[in-house]
């Protein structure tokens, strides 16, 4: 096909606009331009296109066969064009779209699924896609531009990247309901720091900053875990401390049903304190399309 098309889309607008009304006068007014322009216009496509597209006579102006072509096509472009420019209004104002989201393990499971149905109670069309892997690997996907928002645990520190502070999680030691310490801290007190020390642990393994995290606590306190099992996943961690394997220090939000099924028993220890704060992250430019931005408002910051 040969590109040099000898029309634009303006010609074809003025084309169509005049078959539709059959009178050049309606047509202009409608257009926007005077009527000697636009007979001009018509002429000059006429020309450029080397067929006659009407009839001309005293009571207006009818379609040649080649014209009702012409406009037949000209009816399914402009419909299309109409069409998009109903999607461009919807994408604009955030009602429809997509929104990719890279976020930690422990917040896609726990904590994302009551916001995206918040979500969706006012963006049924928007489109949501979740990847769930650690922190490197979400930053990473944002500033390759393969995901949209970012969930993470501790304060990014990339010029590129907006990080606002959403919640902060405790980190809490967790045994099973029939574990000794269970019984120890039942009627309240805490745990002497020093039961920690060569105690069987179920621990994160080592690539997860969690592990890091936890470790030069335990460093602060001079007690050293020892570490029977390593596993990157909270659901398998939990399991294997209702299996009795040792204890393990988790995310408090994640293991709340746990707690108020009594599958798990949190243990208070003496001058255990840590918690993590968790991230919401996105680019700092380009501006954020209007459905992400409508996402990112449901976040609130807070701790």
């Amino acid at each position: 096909m040969n590109e040099a098309y000898p029309f634009n889309l303006n010609h074809l607008r003025y084309f169509f606009e005049v078959a539709r009304a059959g009178n050049m006068r309606r047509a202009a007014s409608r257009i926007g331009i005077s009527q000697p322009a636009l007979s001009k216009q018509i002429q000059a496509l006429e020309d450029a296109i080397g067929l006659q597209l009407f009839y001309r006579s005293s009571k207006g102006l009818q379609p040649t066969p080649d014209g009702e072509i012409a406009y037949a096509h000209c009816q399914r472009v402009f419909g299309h064009l109409y069409d998009l420019e109903e999607a461009i209004d919807v994408l604009r104002s955030g009602s429809a779209g997509r929104v990719t989201i890279g976020a930690i393990p422990s917040i896609s499971v726990h904590i994302l699924p009551s916001v995206l149905r918040r979500f969706r109670t006012t963006h049924e069309k928007v489109r949501i896609r979740v990847q769930t892997t650690r922190s490197a690997q979400v930053l990473a996907a944002l500033r390759e531009h393969r995901v949209d928002v970012g969930f993470v645990a501790g304060q990014p520190t990339d010029a590129g990247l907006t990080a606002v502070r959403f919640r902060d999680s405790p980190m809490v030691v967790v045994t099973s309901p029939n574990h000794p310490w269970a019984d120890a801290v039942a009627d309240g007190r805490a745990l002497p720091r020093e039961f920690l020390d060569r105690a069987d642990m179920v621990a994160f393994d080592q690539p997860a900053p969690t592990r890091k995290f936890t470790d030069e606590a335990f460093d602060e306190l001079d007690v050293d875990p020892r570490v029977m099992a390593e596993c990157p996943s909270i659901e398998t961690i939990k399991k294997m401390v209702q299996s009795e394997l040792g204890f393990a220090v988790l995310p408090e939000h994640c293991v709340a049903d746990e707690f108020q099924r009594g599958e798990l028993t949190r243990i208070p220890v003496d001058g255990w304190c840590l918690s993590r704060s968790l991230y919401l992250v996105h680019r700092s430019a380009p501006q954020l399309p209007p459905a992400v931005r409508h996402f990112v408002s449901l976040i609130p910051p807070g701790g």
